[in-house]
């Protein structure tokens, strides 16, 4: 065994130490990601020694767990389950209202930072930093305390998996804009969505008939397919001028909208695969490229309150559309879980700075504001709701 394989495979056995005992920490609820980060930042110390070349693996296999991120990412969405959740429209619609409200208010915000924030800082891309969600988060939440099948926990969910998609593809969007600023080439950015429509409808036939269903095998075969599927699919969107991370998410949702039976088992094989392996190295690498030094300066260090303080405000301003339906503490309880941020805003910062939208210190204040809200976030929601729970127990 090499050398570098020997501190690589040190590194993981040490990650999950440090992440698993972080998370049981009582009351804080760290997220096992957030453990990851922070193992990342440790990293960094004199003491380790970590080579260049050791840093090239990480960083090349975090590349992937990125990409396998944003697939479990789309499988959350589940299309047919958007259209039943609510039962009627008036779900959706109160997700859109959010997600909009979000929207223009981190616009507005962003407008304002961007003359007080050293260049290059792009509004339109820290508005779509400042919109996103983090459905890892808000879904274990929401069943760990029993409201996922409630109207309440419903439209919680709906919203962040709106605010989850919408981010997604307009950041996509923006990134094909910046980079080329050719109309054709922001409509081939676009080819992505109905190729993977194609694909669905043809996955469908498929399932039709019988004798083709058969040659889909088991759920080891069809995890492979998965895994293929991913890498062309994030291929392609490259190809095109998309974000690979916008096709191996649509990559998740169309598997997610495939009716079959062992559904539940291939979403268990492919945690496992993603949050057992890949997504770690993925969180290793951006706490390993973190710049402490360049946060902590006096300069940077006081913009840390401000966006802690925007990245609550621009979800539970919009959040209060919820007091008709559920009451002004639910309503804010909701506010404060849909502001818990981490895997797509780390992505996204990340990729602000390759583009030239963002500096890398404020990237590295935004990936610390998204470690703040997604460790808040969770314990602001569960103390506001059960007040409420106490309260109507008197």
């Amino acid at each position: 065994m090499s050398d570098t394989l020997f501190v690589f495979l040190l590194i993981l056995a040490a990650s999950f130490v440090f992440s698993t005992s972080l998370s049981r920490i009582p009351l804080l609820r760290i997220p096992s990601t957030v453990g990851y980060l922070l193992f990342g930042v440790l990293l960094q110390s004199p003491r380790l020694h970590i080579t260049g070349t050791e840093v090239d693996w990480l960083n090349h296999l975090a590349d992937f767990g990125l990409l396998f991120l944003m697939y479990i990412s789309g499988m959350e969405i589940d299309i047919r389950q958007l259209r039943s959740v609510g039962g009627s429209s008036s779900t959706l619609a109160t997700g859109l209202s959010i997600f909009c409200g979000t929207l223009l208010l981190s616009f507005g915000i962003s407008l304002w930072l961007c003359h007080l924030t050293p260049p290059p800082t792009n509004p339109y891309m820290l508005a779509l930093l400042f919109s996103t969600t983090s459905l890892g988060v808000i879904l274990p939440i929401l069943e760990e305390t029993g409201l996922l099948k409630s109207p309440f926990g419903q439209t919680l969910l709906v919203s962040a998996l709106l605010a989850d998609f919408l981010t997604m593809f307009l950041l996509s969007l923006f990134i094909s804009i910046q980079i080329s600023g050719s109309l054709i080439r922001v409509l081939l950015t676009c080819a992505i969505v109905p190729f993977t429509i194609l694909l669905y409808g043809l996955l469908r036939g498929v399932q039709r008939l019988p004798a083709l269903r058969r040659l889909a095998g088991d759920v080891q075969a069809r995890i492979r397919a998965i895994v293929a599927l991913v890498s062309v699919t994030a291929a392609l969107a490259d190809f095109t001028g998309a974000e690979p991370i916008l096709g191996s998410f649509l990559v998740g949702m169309l598997v997610s909208s495939l009716p079959f039976s062992f559904k539940d088992t291939l979403r268990d094989y492919s945690h496992g695969i993603g949050y057992g392996f890949f997504i770690p190295l993925f969180f290793i690498s951006v706490g390993l490229d973190f710049d402490f030094r360049s946060v902590l300066s006096h300069e940077t260090i006081v913009w840390i309150p401000v966006l802690i303080l925007v990245a609550f405000a621009v979800k539970l301003i919009p959040s209060l559309h919820l007091v008709r339906q559920f009451g002004w503490r639910r309503a804010v309880a909701g506010g404060f879980l849909l502001s818990a941020r981490l895997s797509l805003i780390a992505a996204a910062a990340q990729i602000g700075v390759q583009i030239g939208t963002m500096p890398q210190m404020f990237a590295d204040c935004i990936i610390l504001v998204a470690v703040f809200t997604s460790m808040l976030s969770p314990i602001a929601f569960v103390t506001v709701t059960r007040q409420r729970s106490a309260n109507s127990s008197l």
